[in-house]
């Protein structure tokens, strides 16, 4: 049997090679990360997220968090009880949400090889059948004078990856030094296009960028190495961009990418993420408000796109 992430694999090369795509009742997942759900364990926000109607969710593992693997997810026991939760819930197992910044000192970058193992570990321990991806951004501040050092740690992350069959996809941000599909098709050119390394498209990074980067011009560019599609919106605020909830600020149609993915070939989940700018500083944050309203957003994205929510 194929896995998901290698049928979406086998569809983006179909399509590069001439290809069609499927019809649209093929569908993707809708789905949604618990980085929003901080305040509540992580068996309640997967119950939570199931109840809502979503079709598949993201784990967020940074240190501190409630799927942080160090903290929580540290015996068997509790990674079986998880896997049994996640199996009853009917959800499917997407990503998981990292925070691998490349170091530049070496004894770091072996700690992070470790880290990147455990992830890997911990991915194919609750989806044994269908690891998720894991993804990350870069961090870093300016592209000329951090590329290189990206393109050689990310090498040994290559081959981690290679080793553990784990899969990994990097997060081009508006605030760090990778911060355009450009930069991350340049860094996966470098290092030969593996199938295991892959990119996270979120246009809400590229949105109001100078000059202004158009939806059909960003998938054009990712579509070809994208394995995972991020979903927030973004709005400027006295010159400043702050992030929003899918669909809450018009500012773009959320359809339009996902009709473009998909008729590009794309089979895999987009995910709601509530940003940190969000569940961190509003009083009236209630993430069963957020988490319904992300839900219906991106569902509605999803009809007015006319692709089947899997």
């Amino acid at each position: 049997m194929v896995s998901r992430r290698d049928w979406i694999k086998t569809a983006g090369l179909a399509i590069s090679a001439g290809g069609v795509a499927s019809a649209k009742e093929e569908g993707c997942g809708i789905a949604i990360g618990t980085y929003g759900l901080q305040s509540m364990p992580l068996a309640e926000a997967v119950q939570l997220i199931a109840k809502t109607g979503f079709n598949a969710f993201e784990i967020t593992v940074f240190p501190g968090t409630t799927g942080d693997p160090v903290k929580f997810l540290k015996t068997q026991d509790q990674i079986h009880t998880l896997r049994d939760q996640i199996a009853d819930s009917g959800l499917r197992l997407s990503a998981l949400m990292g925070d691998l910044k490349p170091e530049e000192d070496d004894q770091k970058h072996v700690e992070q090889l470790s880290e990147l193992r455990t992830m890997i570990e911990l991915a194919r321990a609750l989806s044994p059948n269908d690891p998720p991806v894991i993804q990350t951004i870069l961090g870093g501040k300016v592209w000329e004078t951090s590329k290189f050092l990206f393109r050689d740690r990310l090498a040994d992350w290559n081959r981690i990856l290679a080793d553990q069959k784990g899969y990994l996809s990097i997060k081009p941000h508006r605030s760090h030094a990778m911060g355009v599909p450009e930069d991350a098709k340049w860094l996966l050119d470098q290092l030969g296009n593996p199938r295991r390394l892959r990119m996270v498209y979120d246009y809400s990074h590229y949105a109001f960028l100078e000059p202004r980067r158009e939806i059909p011009e960003t998938v054009e560019v990712a579509l070809p190495i994208t394995n995972y599609v991020a979903v927030k919106d973004a709005v400027e605020v006295e010159g400043k961009v702050r992030f929003a909830l899918a669909g809450e600020s018009g500012n773009w149609d959320h359809a339009d990418i996902i009709e473009a993915f998909y008729d590009g070939g794309y089979r895999g989940d987009f995910c709601c993420e509530v940003s940190s700018q969000i569940w961190r500083n509003d009083p009236k944050y209630s993430p069963v408000a957020a988490t319904e309203r992300c839900y219906q957003n991106l569902k509605s994205a999803f009809d007015r796109a006319g692709v089947t929510a899997l």
